[in-house]
């Protein structure tokens, strides 16, 4: 019997964290002309309400932009021609768990830190192919040409 119980335990907590890992990190607010997303090796066109997913890479076209809002609070506005790939985010206040790392490749992006910038502001890395940016504010702006 304990075995059993054991084994549920296990494959409860296994099934857990495979939910947690297909959940939504953020989602599109705004979309102004062509935003889209690659994702699993598809392109998807995006409108405002749209979930992004750890692994999405965020293309806005030429005089486009995107308003993009995360889990805790945190909220990005991509400038026209910019590409951002979601690397990592978890936030899991109750286990200390946080992590936010971004690349941009090109373009721009202002960044408003949400909980992160309060609770584990060390945990926020946005990086480019010129630098990694560790952030110590909550509100900043990156550019990658």
């Amino acid at each position: 019997m304990k075995y059993v119980r054991s084994t549920m335990a296990l494959a409860t907590a296994l099934v857990s964290a495979a939910a947690v890992a297909d959940d939504p990190v953020a989602s599109l607010k705004t979309a102004s002309g062509k935003v889209e997303v690659s994702r699993n090796d598809r392109v998807i066109a995006l409108s405002a309400g749209a979930p992004l997913f750890t692994g999405d890479v965020l293309k806005t076209a030429d005089a486009s932009s995107a308003g993009v809002s995360f889990q805790d609070g945190t909220r990005m506005s991509m400038g026209p021609g910019s590409e951002l790939k979601i690397d990592r985010y978890r936030f899991v206040p109750i286990n200390q768990d946080y992590a936010f790392d971004v690349y941009l490749r090109k373009g721009s992006a202002v960044f408003s830190t949400g909980k992160f910038g309060k609770l584990a502001p060390e945990a926020v890395k946005v990086n480019t192919p010129q630098a990694s940016i560790g952030i110590r504010g909550t509100k900043f702006l990156v550019r990658a040409e």
